[in-house]
């Protein structure tokens, strides 16, 4: 190396010399240039990531606040409706039963006794029909307005259970002949997945964002 310097003429040691400095003077400034530009890039990235979880967050916050957790507390709400009925009527049986085996045989005057009997199950189908009609009908509304809140495997029901709902009303509205239910019966039961499904979603989605 020495040797092939000593060959040189003034001039052009002068320009290795000088090429020497101006690499001294450009290479930190483009280390530095490169680091700046790599650590702008990773800062970017950083950002955008926090941005896609920020919105995740809102959007499962939206579902739980705006979609499930009002589903469910509705159906909460109907379940616990629907056990007191049970509940009620089968004291009402059991009472009915007492009041038979307590009355002289033969058993006259049982229309007479058996009135507020009648008058309980008027007034519980009265109840269904302006309660819990109503908390279906809302919960229709919301899945119909926030339809995009919804997981996939929840938009799966959202026909089955318009349909259990519009079932109702025909009933209620004498559309349709009785016996009519008979070959199209409505049955809660239908919607056990449904509900399995909000509880599961909603759980999942609580998880997500605690763990987020």
């Amino acid at each position: 190396m020495t040797s092939a310097i000593s060959q040189l003429n003034a001039d052009q040691v002068k320009l290795l010399s000088d090429l020497i400095d101006l690499g001294k003077i450009v290479l930190p400034a483009a280390i530095t240039l490169l680091a700046a530009i790599l650590s702008a890039h990773l800062g970017y990235r950083y950002s955008q990531r926090r941005y896609q979880t920020e919105k995740r967050l809102d959007f499962i916050r939206q579902q739980i606040t705006e979609f499930y957790s009002p589903l469910i507390g509705s159906i909460k709400r109907i379940r616990a409706s629907s056990e007191l009925r049970v509940e009620l009527s089968q004291g009402a049986d059991a009472t009915w039963k007492k009041i038979c085996a307590e009355q002289p045989q033969p058993f006259l005057d049982n229309d007479k006794f058996f009135e507020p009997f009648e008058r309980q199950i008027e007034k519980e189908n009265e109840r269904f029909q302006k309660l819990l009609i109503p908390l279906y009908d809302e919960m229709a509304t919301l899945f119909t307005k926030n339809f995009w809140l919804a997981e996939d495997s929840t938009k799966e029901f959202y026909q089955p259970f318009c349909r259990y709902v519009e079932l109702w009303h025909r009933y209620y509205d004498d559309a349709i002949p009785p016996r009519v239910f008979e070959e199209v019966p409505i049955e809660e039961k239908s919607l056990a997945p449904f509900y399995k499904d909000l509880e599961r979603n909603l759980a999942r989605l609580r998880t997500e964002l605690s763990q987020i």
